[in-house]
């Protein structure tokens, strides 16, 4: 497999088109991959492969089709074992582990340079086990950490102590940058506004994400019944998916992390944490040698719907990074003219 791509960009951008479903999942790829040529794209399993989770080679081989005819490259393949496939027993390891080795195949038959699974999800003895079929297949399986995950917590710890005593190299970090944000973003700030949650709720939890303890102010106001289940949505958001730990604290990590989700949820903020310490981090990942590939992944159509397109907010947040690390890394390149 070729060296990867150190740019990339993420279907997952695209969920509220992918759920308008105007276009077919293959058709939307292929527009991304024609507009943004010197761009890889990640594909979101569950949102673009009918089979997931136990994925079928011969549908993700026409996928690999069209990857292929707009002349493009896949950088990772978002997916996961589903542990809890519906009422009754959670899936057993063996489950776990058949739906995690045809990911990692369907991986292979993409060219992706890897498979992009959450966090602590998958015990050991299951990655362990998948990695060997990783190894194999020249993919790397890499576990995503965002929000408020702690470079310094036990369980990130757990993992490093796994990798070290086993050796494994099939297994790696993503970091998604999510984790070390600057502040609430203006888009999100409106849309909780909208929903009619306290300017002072919303302050408490702007010092809150800034001193990383945004559970204290959360859990309580999920509680309050004046407030809309939109509200309580976007609150959990907050809880679940955003953090402002330094670069110095994810910097340590640097050996095991193999590639990177930029998180961005409007232009505004984006480049504010760019400016800080998600800058930072990629600054110093790409001078201790990133292998894999910086991807932006836009999550404001959480809040924002099909009126704000997902294609020109990509776009924009491209030459975002493409201004920002030209210095640093010559294999982001320009986009073509």
């Amino acid at each position: 497999m070729s060296a990867p791509p150190r740019l990339a960009a993420t279907l997952f951008s695209f969920t509220n088109e992918l759920l308008a479903a105007e276009h077919p999942p293959d058709a939307l790829l292929d527009g991304l991959l024609r507009a943004e040529p010197d761009v890889a794209v990640e594909i979101d399993a569950a949102q673009h492969l009918r089979s997931y989770p136990l994925l079928d080679l011969d549908e993700v081989r026409r996928t690999a089709a069209v990857v292929a005819a707009a002349g493009g490259s896949a950088s990772l393949l978002g997916a996961g074992a589903d542990v809890a496939p519906g009422p009754g027993p959670l899936a057993s390891d063996d489950e776990r582990l058949a739906q995690l080795r045809s990911q990692v195949a369907a991986a292979s038959a993409l060219g992706a340079e890897g498979l992009r699974i959450p966090f602590g999800v998958l015990g050991w003895d299951v990655l362990a086990a998948a990695a060997a079929d990783a190894r194999e297949a020249g993919v790397l399986i890499l576990e995503e950490v965002q929000g408020p995950a702690d470079p310094a917590g036990g369980a990130i710890a757990s993992r490093i102590d796994d990798l070290e005593r086993t050796g494994e190299t099939a297994v790696r970090l993503l970091l998604d940058t999510s984790a070390l944000m600057s502040g609430l973003p203006p888009s999100y700030v409106d849309a909780v506004r909208a929903e009619g949650v306290p300017g002072e709720l919303l302050d408490r939890l702007a010092d809150a994400l800034a001193e990383r303890r945004v559970a204290p102010v959360v859990l309580p106001a999920l509680g309050d019944d004046s407030l809309t289940p939109a509200a309580h949505a976007l609150l959990i958001t907050a809880l679940t998916r955003f953090g402002a730990a330094p670069a110095s604290a994810w910097l340590p990590l640097a050996p095991w992390i193999a590639a990177v989700h930029v998180k961005w949820w409007d232009l505004e903020s984006a480049a504010r944490d760019l400016a800080g310490e998600a800058g930072a981090v990629i600054d110093g990942l790409l001078a201790a040698g990133l292998p894999g590939t910086v991807c932006s992944e836009w999550g404001g159509h959480e809040w924002q719907g099909l009126e704000v397109a997902a294609r020109d907010q990509v776009a924009a947040h491209l030459t975002l990074l493409r201004n920002r690390f030209r210095a640093t890394s010559p294999h982001f390149g320009t986009k073509p003219t």
